[in-house]
């Protein structure tokens, strides 16, 4: 990989010591600027005490000595130029003056504190994101005869994670994927997300059968996963021009047609998250969809429909899909296009608010048996 220019790197470096200390230094010009302007009648320079207790919640502890010692400097100055070094003052400014020294001193030790939790905080965030990472590996590009994409947005907030998950397996069967979202957030989430991704990960290569794949890992899901969560999942299985689906409580896939039609596929047999099969002992059977070439087929999670903008609308997903993708707006079946123009357009619908909640969306087409002509 190669290093960013030097040049590039240090004016990064600038601009982040220049965010850190810009008002501190403001202070440091202002005060005595309006000192100066307002003559003997003001006094303006015990303001400069602001500088190095502002530059407590953005400097380090050397930078606010530094900016201490020059307003103490400065201080000193003023005082003399408004007449205050007189004897008559001088107990009072010596008082003052220890104060001064002592809200320097106590700045510099909470600035030591923050920036010893912002660097534990770091620390748990790069071992949150790696475990989110393990969790959702991201698929090859082509697997069994199909090509994916996937776009997963995160709303971790410091080392909050969310539970959204998806795993594509090229088995004996076919190829089979799981797509979910796990009740709740933090470390129990990711949990409950690794022991349905193993799950399914065994399941998947032994089960001929789908619905027996989604028995098997609802089972393994009410065993190991903290008694609080659950898992609302699709289960998908991938046949010459169909695919299989089984429904556990999730968002309906949507299927953009070669033609471009756009089709929501409702379950006729919608059945309960998994982990609580024991409340619904009639499990769903799969239903089967046509799926050829030129179609394609959009899995997603519910942050895309909760998503929404700075007038409280939600997200209008199905239109939205119809609107991109649909009346041949897509050439051909082009996964990794669709999820790029779906992700974009849920960031300029959210715009400068975060979403709510972890959105996923996975998109799937046959691999075409000739390839699309160049572009002249």
């Amino acid at each position: 990989m190669k290093s960013p220019e030097p040049d590039r790197v240090a004016g990064i470096a600038t601009r982040s010591l220049f965010r850190r200390i810009w008002l501190p230094v403001a202070i440091l010009i202002l005060v005595p600027t309006v000192d100066l302007a307002t003559g003997h009648s003001s006094v303006f320079y015990p303001f400069l005490l602001l500088a190095p207790t502002l530059a407590a919640a953005t400097a380090t502890p050397l930078a606010i000595l530094i900016i201490g010692g020059v307003s103490l400097g400065l201080r000193y100055w003023l005082a003399s130029v408004d007449g205050y070094l007189g004897s008559e003052y001088t107990d009072l400014f010596e008082t003052s003056t220890w104060i001064y020294v002592m809200a320097t001193a106590l700045s510099m030790y909470l600035a030591g504190s923050r920036i010893r939790r912002e660097r534990a905080l770091v620390a748990v965030s790069e071992v949150a994101l790696a475990a989110q990472r393990a969790i959702l590996l991201p698929p090859a590009d082509e697997v069994g005869g199909l090509r994916l994409a996937v776009r997963y947005f995160a709303v971790a907030e410091e080392a909050e994670l969310g539970g959204d998950l998806y795993l594509g397996l090229d088995t004996p069967f076919g190829l089979r994927l799981i797509i979910g979202d796990v009740l709740g957030k933090g470390l129990g989430a990711v949990r409950t997300a690794a022991i349905t991704i193993g799950a399914f990960r065994e399941a998947a290569y032994d089960e001929p059968e789908l619905n027996a794949v989604a028995r098997r890992v609802d089972a393994s899901v009410t065993r190991n996963a903290p008694a609080d969560r659950f898992v609302t999942a699709l289960l998908v299985e991938f046949r010459p021009e169909h695919v299989a689906l089984v429904h556990r409580g999730h968002e309906q896939p949507v299927m953009v047609r070669a033609h471009g039609s756009v089709h929501v596929l409702e379950p006729p047999d919608p059945g309960v998250p998994l982990g609580l099969g024991e409340l619904d002992p009639d499990q769903p059977a799969e239903w089967v969809v046509p799926f050829g070439e030129g179609d394609l087929l959009l899995l997603m999670t519910d942050g895309f429909a909760d998503a929404r903008d700075a007038g409280g609308q939600n997200y209008r997903l199905v239109d939205r899909i119809v609107y991109l993708l649909g009346d041949g707006r897509l050439d051909k079946a082009d996964p990794a296009a669709a999820v790029e123009r779906l992700g974009d357009d849920l960031m300029r619908h959210v715009g400068t608010l975060r979403l709510t909640d972890d959105a996923l969306v996975l998109g799937l087409a046959r691999v075409l048996d000739s390839p699309p002509p160049e572009p002249e």
